[in-house]
């Protein structure tokens, strides 16, 4: 037997080892954040109730970023945010609730650039602006959460 072989032939135990396990337990997202549930997902990308303060530090992080990166970040603190709030949440609300709050995030960024851009035309994403201009920008999103 090979060495190829040999690994195989251990990594077709694990699985069967691994299916006997979980067999008739829901099915979790190996590629997504841990204790995401697919069972009946269907379309996940609904907007969903979400608790008002986790929305509103979503709206304080993009704001955040548009004025200490000028709208560019990479992106790790409100992954982290939609993540925690996601894993409090039973798995078959997580892929809603993420999704929801990302469409907030991704919004309200958009809302924020644009607001930049009619202050400064000449801006683009990741240019340095004038971050005072922001001082007088009310935060919202409009969709309903």
């Amino acid at each position: 037997m090979t060495v190829t072989q040999i690994a195989q032939n251990q990594q077709q135990r694990r699985i069967g080892e691994i299916s006997r396990r979980t067999q008739g337990k829901p099915h979790v997202n190996p590629y997504g954040t841990p204790g995401m549930s697919l069972n009946g997902a269907g379309d996940y990308r609904n907007i969903v109730p979400v608790d008002e303060n986790i929305a509103q530090r979503v709206k304080q992080i993009a704001l955040d970023h548009m004025k200490n990166g000028y709208g560019v970040s990479d992106g790790e603190d409100i992954s982290r945010v939609i993540r925690d709030y996601a894993m409090s949440l039973p798995p078959d609300q997580r892929l809603s609730a993420s999704w929801t709050l990302n469409e907030i995030f991704h919004r309200e960024a958009v809302r924020l650039g644009e607001y930049v851009h009619r202050q400064d035309p000449g801006w683009d994403w990741g240019k340095p602006f004038d971050t005072s201009i922001l001082d007088g920008y009310r935060q919202g999103v409009d969709i309903e959460i």
